[in-house]
């Protein structure tokens, strides 16, 4: 059997997925169109699709464009993810088994379906195939709701995700920190709403909590973000580290103790939720993110926290402060989450067994990726 994945470069967050799938098939690629953007190899990322054989580059000619016409064509099941519409066309003429990967379409509110430009982009990409051997895997909790209103069947739209490197080999590492451990990462655009854990930081030094904040990532907010900083009277407590390469930024997670994940409705996955979740963190998520209904069990392997509301996040983030056996208690059991329910192995074998499968309406799991996913709107949070 073989699988192909087509997107634009390969990255950390989908190489686990595609080590798994490799084991559980006979044939795996990966098929590459663009090379990976020089600000993602500046700050330290490895050029993924240069270093595996499973790698095929559409950009450079290294393959011939016949080859991997072929490849497209014949290949068992293809995942398409950030790549040009005619890929699809060309399998979808052959009527064979794929899937559209993707993010939800309506960051900016679902009355973009009405936008003609936008509206016959996706349509291109989903209710044209809406009848055919075609399914959508969503990268996020609002995606489904976004194809249902294009009229594409929901029945046909199953929970995904990202799949980062975790490591799970020493298990939950104990925070003995006397001063509480703060972490943000990303990057520091405005809508990830980085001041949201300013202001919250300066909530916790009125109240006299010790803390320390650590901010790692750079953008065009970072400097608004310095001088808020300043303007609470936070520079002893607060430390903006710059950009670093993945594996530090887990090293910084495992020795955290809460992990602030601010991002409003842009944010469609956001797999540092998957990282700081398997590093241990105790996450406080805004109920805006994708990831956070499929991943966080609100009270139990992490808090979710009303997204607009800053006092619903100050009065959060103060009860996780106050409480170390609850953060210990969040941390081991997103451990738990990541580890059994939404790891790439767990993910790959399900895949291979819907693909597998003759009836395909017959493979239902509870929960987890090949879920069926239901609508889940903007408002879902109603704590």
């Amino acid at each position: 059997m073989t699988v192909v994945m087509v997107s634009n470069f390969l990255n950390h967050h989908q190489l686990m997925l595609c080590n798994e799938l490799k084991e559980n098939c006979d044939e795996f690629y990966f098929i590459a169109t663009r090379p990976i953007p020089s600000d993602r190899l500046s700050l330290g990322y490895a050029d993924m699709n240069c270093q595996y054989d499973f790698v095929i580059r559409t950009y450079d000619k290294s393959t011939p464009s016949k080859k991997i016409r072929e490849i497209l064509i014949n290949a068992d099941a293809v995942i398409f993810g950030a790549c040009p519409d005619k890929y699809i066309e060309l399998r979808m003429k052959e009527g064979k088994l794929s899937f559209l990967a993707s993010e939800r379409f309506f960051k900016k509110g679902a009355w973009r379906r009405f936008y003609p430009p936008l509206a016959k982009k996706i349509r291109n990409r989903t209710t044209r195939y809406a009848k055919d051997n075609y399914y959508i895997l969503c990268l996020g909790a609002f995606l489904s709701r976004d194809v249902s209103l294009l009229g594409f069947p929901l029945d046909k739209c199953y929970k995904w995700g990202y799949f980062p490197e975790v490591d799970f080999s020493d298990g939950y590492e104990s925070r003995d920190n006397n001063r509480l451990k703060i972490l943000w990462t990303g990057r520091m655009l405005d809508w990830k709403r980085a001041d949201t854990a300013l202001k919250a930081c300066r909530f916790l030094n009125k109240v006299g909590v010790d803390f320390q904040l650590d901010f790692i990532g750079e953008g065009e907010e970072s400097d608004k973000l310095k001088a808020l900083s300043e303007k609470y009277r936070l520079r002893d407590k607060v430390n903006f580290l710059g950009s670093m390469p993945p594996e530090s930024v887990r090293k910084a997670m495992s020795k955290s103790d809460v992990f602030l994940f601010t991002s409003n409705f842009y944010e469609g996955w956001g797999a540092v939720l998957n990282e700081a979740m398997s590093s241990g963190c105790a996450v406080l998520a805004s109920s805006a993110i994708g990831s956070v209904p499929y991943l966080v069990e609100d009270g139990k392997n992490g808090i979710v926290y009303k997204y607009g509301s800053q006092k619903d996040f100050n009065e959060k983030l103060l009860m996780l402060a106050k409480d170390g056996n609850l953060r210990k208690a969040l941390g081991e059991n997103a451990i738990k989450t990541i580890k059994d329910d939404y790891c790439p192995k767990l993910a790959a074998q399900r895949f291979m067994e819907f693909v597998k499968s003759e009836n395909k309406s017959s493979v239902k799991f509870e929960s987890g990726p090949m879920s069926r996913a239901e609508i889940i709107k903007n408002k879902w949070y109603k704590k």
